[in-house]
């Protein structure tokens, strides 16, 4: 369905401006995202995060041939491997790349953390505004999902919906070249989960700080009998 953006300015300042923009569709409010701007200017500085000590990007499989890998592993069910082979795969314009994979089992739970790489394919022209809008696209492709980890296994379905995303950009940014997400779960309760990320260069400095609250529900199991038959 077609969706109308209207932008509000709120605020035009000197060295800031704000805006006010609504997503409509079907006459609803279906999103709002409030955006801050500031001009660029010296200042304090400082960084008090390190990066996480993980493999060079290179290192590592792209998600296509990880995803490969997975339909010929023995530790995946059967039924799991036939129907990721089975089902249209889509590839992202983004190349990510995981520094970890675990398989959760009953007895193996997975970590309430996440860690990978991620780069568009591409080359990208310099002007910022796309860089940026790239990395917030990357953002949400894989962030509340991590809270699910510690939940997982089997027979483990869970939904999640987000609903607020918050982005602060320190440092200008390159989506063209490598960026490491790392994701962190702290707390979930009471169908609402949270994660907090950090974006990182290859030098180690921090590029964004990112926070999530969604709506996560687990699912029950279907009937066992089907509902063609009830």
């Amino acid at each position: 369905m077609p969706i109308m953006y209207q932008v509000h300015r709120l605020r035009d300042g000197k060295n800031f401006a704000a805006r006010k923009v609504d997503a409509i569709q079907k006459g609803k409010v279906i999103f709002t995202l409030l955006a801050s701007f500031h001009k660029e200017e010296s200042g304090l500085d400082h960084q008090e995060v390190d990066m996480p000590s993980v493999p060079a990007p290179d290192m590592l499989l792209p998600m296509e041939d990880l995803r490969e890998r997975r339909l010929l592993d023995p530790r995946f069910p059967i039924t799991y491997r036939n129907l990721k082979a089975t089902t249209r795969f889509v590839p992202w314009p983004i190349d990510i790349r995981f520094c970890e994979s675990r398989i959760a089992t009953n007895q193996t739970k997975s970590p309430p953390s996440l860690n990978y790489w991620f780069r568009a394919k591409g080359k990208l022209s310099d002007d910022q505004a796309l860089h940026r809008s790239v990395v917030a696209y990357t953002s949400d492709l894989i962030f509340l999902q991590v809270s699910l980890n510690p939940h997982r296994g089997k027979g483990f379905r869970a939904r999640g919906v987000s609903l607020d995303h918050s982005m602060w950009f320190h440092r200008s940014v390159k989506a063209d070249d490598w960026v490491l997400f790392t994701i962190f779960t702290p707390s979930a309760y009471n169908a609402r989960a949270c994660v907090t990320g950090q974006m990182f260069n290859q030098k180690g400095e921090l590029l964004v700080s990112l926070v999530q609250e969604g709506l996560t529900r687990k699912l029950k199991p279907q009937d066992s009998v089907s509902k063609s038959k009830l």
